[in-house]
């Protein structure tokens, strides 16, 4: 039997908004782990034993999934620093979907930012609740305009983005069997808007506000 409080999770994240799952390779310039541990790191893949990757199933979550990379480029004041942090955002948010942990997606979010706390707190909660996510294909973002600008009386730096999403269908599951109510069976496409501030402390940017563009007349 399903319950009320797993359906409400898994409900939440598609109604408006429904799956995110992202699979972009970001790259960027190489930094040592004492420079910045959060940032991508460079090792020899012969030292490494990569456990396979088990894509999500009715049979249970993905496991062993790549944990994302913040690249060296996000610490860049610039359009190619703000377009790879969107970029790694939802590459983040994708290895939430796909495990519960979202931990990667609060290094470029801010407190501000209402959308990227509401993913943030809805992915975590759908796992806690023993339920899991299956997407059927791959998102695809395709950004349209990028612009900085800064905000004197502040001296903020400011990027505007405009892009595209297309996000595949999706399956809820739960141990008990499909959550058919919960599921999506068809993609979408929508425009979307992002404004991002960059943080001095930091050095990097961080999302203030994230959201179809339909939404923006709203607020």
């Amino acid at each position: 039997m399903k319950s009320s409080s797993k359906k409400s999770a898994a409900q939440w994240l598609l109604s408006g908004f429904t799956a995110f799952t992202l699979t972009f390779s970001l790259a960027g310039c190489s930094q040592t782990a004492e420079e910045n541990p959060e940032l991508e790191k460079t090792t020899d893949a012969s030292l490494v034993e990569t456990a396979e990757y088990v894509p999500a199933s009715a049979d249970g979550p993905a496991q062993n999934v790549p944990e994302p990379q913040l690249p060296i480029s996000a610490t860049e004041k610039s359009e190619a620093g703000a377009e790879a942090t969107l970029k790694y955002f939802w590459e983040a948010i994708d290895y939430g979907r796909l495990t519960g942990d979202t931990t990667y997606a609060g290094l470029v979010s801010s407190e501000s930012c209402d959308l990227c706390s509401d993913l943030i707190s809805g992915w975590t909660r759908v796992y806690e609740e023993d339920s899991w996510a299956v997407l059927h294909g791959n998102m695809a973002l395709e950004v349209q305009d990028l612009d900085i600008s800064t905000e004197a009386d502040r001296g903020e730096t400011i990027a505007g983005i405009s892009f595209v999403m297309t996000e595949p269908a999706v399956d809820f599951y739960e141990i008990d069997g499909h959550l058919e109510d919960d599921s999506f069976d068809t993609e979408s496409t929508a425009d979307w808007w992002a404004e991002l501030n960059f943080d001095e402390t930091s050095e990097r940017w961080k999302i203030e506000w994230i959201g179809v563009e339909d939404h923006l007349s709203e607020d």
